[in-house]
């Protein structure tokens, strides 16, 4: 089965930080994703607490999946994504159903979403479904393939 090319919407959110912060949080996502070679298509990024849904970045970042512009969302940490379990679930899950990745910079994804309770939910769900664990089924290396074998 052959690789589907990653497009990736870069995301980042803190809370009590300056512009020139998030700025220099979606500098880092970029570099980070040039030296993986992997293509951003997008950037946006919030200043405000992760416990609700409604941040403008964050709706870019979850539009830009669901019209099918990016197939991944890069984020440095799954706390940049929301601070309590329910909003964090209900990004998997708009994920999920747009078959698209999280991959996260500086922690290993799968293990966070275990680490926060989350990665049982969405097996259940998965199941319940049919779509599937897109992110567990050949989630994005952060090292560069050296064969292809």
């Amino acid at each position: 089965m052959e690789r589907q090319r990653i497009r990736a919407w870069a995301y980042t959110r803190d809370c009590g930080v300056s512009p020139g912060a998030l700025m220099e949080q979606i500098t880092q996502l970029k570099k980070e994703a040039a030296r993986l070679t992997i293509e951003v298509v997008g950037a946006s990024q919030d200043i405000s607490t992760g416990m609700s849904m409604d941040r403008r970045g964050l709706s870019e970042a979850l539009t830009a999946v669901k019209t099918g512009c990016a197939n991944t969302l890069l984020v440095r940490d799954l706390e940049r994504l929301g601070e309590d379990k329910y909003t964090l679930l209900h990004i998997m899950e708009i994920l999920q159903n747009n078959g698209a990745v999280l991959l996260c910079t500086a922690e290993n994804t799968y293990d966070s979403l275990r680490a926060a309770g989350i990665s049982p939910i969405l097996f259940q769900w998965s199941f319940a479904t049919g779509l599937g664990l897109p992110w567990l089924e050949e989630e994005p290396c952060l090292e560069h393939e050296e064969s292809g074998g």
